[in-house]
């Protein structure tokens, strides 16, 4: 029968026959120090007995590749962390192959898609392909990771790199994304500066840890200025929800006089809510987005918003990969970038006549 990633040996098959770490085996393999000569020859007994045949990213002088899986492409907040992979991946040398599970969705709720959207599954035989076609490790962009793709990682020995998983991470998974607890603070902690008291949270979700950490910010904000949480003005149904959450908060006797919307798109829709609502941004309603994409810049008024730096966490998340293919420990296993506050047209002072 015909070897394949899944009837033959693995690199934990031959760490459990050598008795060793599953890096350690990895190691040997990829011609790296580290280990007594012992313990390699130990290794490479293993891999003799078990007949293991090396991929091409573990033979010397062979191209390097990363795999960068995205659910989707139509988001801008993707396409900015893919620029600065491309980057960071120019400077190292590397080719970067880019993988697309749902490439024909027009919208993923929270990133979440895969083959429930018409695309294919992030699984363990996901994983065999990729380590097929040689690479020497996976980035993982805004999509769930479940404990079975990070096993089949390590049994591949693939590096692999989360970026702003919507779900709870394995420990053992490095992952990179902004401080979204900081940026939800910073944004409250702005409007509450501008004299507004009813600031409304909407497009979050307490599912994903990104949404959930900016949900935090906003309760911090507002109990370091001594105001009590309103459960009318938050709204946790989850990105792309705010027109619906906005306009019912609108109807309530007293209304927001300012809103933080967890990212750009829901900050848009927002102020087309309200426009059609008959109010004015900012002069009725001020508004707060999340991310700072390009097209915060083009609309009508400019959105203020929390700048997050995408292409640095692209770039971060390319050596932090490289570091664990090396078999060293990455700078930190879970690296916030930090956030800034960008005030721009649409928000301002709350009114004096505002309840």
């Amino acid at each position: 029968m015909a070897r394949t990633p899944m009837t033959g040996p693995t690199l934990a098959s031959i760490a459990e026959r050598a008795g060793v770490s599953i890096a350690t085996v990895s190691k040997v393999i990829n011609g790296r120090s580290g280990m007594s000569e012992a313990t390699r020859a130990r290794v490479e007994e293993a891999v003799r007995e078990l007949g293991y045949r090396p991929t091409p990213r573990s033979i010397p002088g062979a191209p390097r590749s990363i795999h960068v899986v995205f659910d989707t492409l139509h988001s801008v907040y993707s396409l900015r962390v893919l620029d600065g992979m491309v980057a960071a991946a120019r400077r190292s040398d590397v080719d970067l192959v880019t993988r697309v599970l749902s490439p024909g969705s027009e919208f993923v709720e929270n990133g979440i898609g895969g083959a429930a959207a018409g695309g294919v599954a992030l699984d363990r035989s996901f994983i065999d392909g990729v380590a097929a076609r040689g690479a020497i490790g996976m980035i993982v962009v805004t999509t769930p990771i479940a404990v079975d793709v990070v096993d089949a990682c390590l049994d591949a020995g693939i590096a692999l790199v989360a970026v702003d998983s919507p779900d709870p991470l394995d420990r053992s998974v490095a992952s990179i994304g902004s401080s979204h607890g900081a940026g939800g603070q910073q944004a409250v902690e702005y409007l509450l500066d501008l004299g507004h008291r009813r600031i409304a949270f909407v497009g979050g979700n307490p599912a994903n840890p990104g949404l959930r950490a900016r949900a935090v910010g906003y309760r911090e904000a507002l109990r370091g200025a001594g105001i009590p949480l309103d459960p009318d003005l938050v709204s946790e149904e989850g990105m792309g929800t705010s027109s619906t959450a906005v306009l019912r908060m609108l109807a309530l006797d007293e209304p927001p006089t300012a809103v933080f919307a967890t990212n750009d798109a829901d900050a848009f829709a927002v102020i087309r809510t309200v426009v059609q609502a008959g109010l004015r941004v900012p002069d009725d309603v001020s508004v707060v987005g999340y991310d700072d994409t390009y097209s915060a810049m083009l609309t009508v008024p400019r959105l203020t918003t929390v700048h997050t730096s995408m292409h640095d966490i692209g770039r971060a998340a390319v050596d932090t990969l490289l570091r664990l293919h090396a078999g060293e420990k990455p700078f930190s296993h879970h690296l916030e970038l930090a956030t800034m506050l960008v005030e721009r047209e649409s928000t301002a002072p709350r009114l004096t006549s505002a309840p």
